[in-house]
């Protein structure tokens, strides 16, 4: 893709921001919403809302730096309380938990009142199994980067050319709802402990790509394969220890596996709504 193939989709995207107006972007702190609030931010500046939800669900990394943005380029940002976790089909960690966690999202967006609902969903997604993008059409949430045909590898492309280093090669970052087990209870007190273990396993390991997943029998900390195999004896010893410290208060299974890395591994279920 050409210089000004990419020059050609940021003033594409700067037209559709230009003639929708008004509108809330949800951002989550992952490359696709943050690339898309700071061109909808030169955009329309006097018009977008850049909305992030403080819930506990959302990595403390994701967060931090949509703050961050949010004071380096003078985003209008509101932070919300999306309240999935008063949801408590939500909570029950069904197969289809996205699709809650987004109505309660978008409900308490639309709350705003500021036009149009903008996301950054973009054209790969719509091949994953994501029942949150039902909740979307529900509610009239607009997606520019799918309407373009717009996908992940032309999104960190526009993050390379708008600079934005620190965006271009960040991995996916999902909700850390994603690292319980379907079927286990979403509690607020796993979700921190998720946080917490996986931003030490990435300082200590100076590593990017962390899950640390609750099942039913075991706990296991996810890493690449290549790293898992670089990881020295020391380095596993005190990785087990920090975590079974961490773990010990909660009732959750406290055998430790280091396993390799794998996308939405911690899904059970048949990927469709009954």
């Amino acid at each position: 893709m050409s210089n000004s193939d990419i020059q050609n989709i940021i003033h594409t995207l700067t037209e559709w921001f230009k003639k929708t107006g008004d509108c809330v972007i949800a951002t989550s702190g992952g490359i696709d919403s943050m690339v898309l609030a700071y061109i909808a931010h030169q955009a329309i500046p006097q018009q977008v809302i850049i909305a992030h939800s403080t819930s506990v669900s959302v990595p403390t990394l994701d967060a931090a730096r949509v703050r961050l943005y949010a004071e380096k380029y003078h985003w209008a940002l509101q932070l919300i309380e999306a309240g999935e976790l008063n949801n408590t089909t939500y909570r029950s960690n069904p197969v289809n938990r996205c699709y809650y966690c987004k109505c309660s999202l978008f409900t308490q967006l639309q709350k705003l009142q500021h036009g149009a609902l903008v996301t950054g969903t973009n054209l790969d997604d719509l091949g994953d199994y994501r029942p949150g993008l039902i909740a979307a059409k529900e509610q009239g949430v607009l997606q520019p980067y799918v309407k373009l045909s717009i996908n992940k590898a032309t999104i960190r492309k526009l993050a390379e050319h708008l600079q934005l280093n620190d965006l271009k090669d960040i991995p996916a970052s999902p909700c850390l709802a994603s690292r319980i087990e379907t079927g286990i209870s979403i509690e607020p007190t796993y979700l921190e402990v998720v946080d917490k273990i996986e931003n030490h396993a990435r300082k200590a390991l100076q590593t990017d790509i962390v899950r640390f997943r609750i099942r039913k029998e075991t706990v296991a900390l996810e890493l690449t394969p290549e790293r898992l195999q670089q990881l020295s004896t020391p380095q596993q010893e005190a990785l087990l220890s920090y975590i079974k410290q961490t773990i010990t208060p909660l009732t959750i299974p406290q055998t430790i596996q280091f396993v390799p890395y794998q996308q939405g591994s911690a899904f059970i279920g048949v990927k469709h709504l009954e």
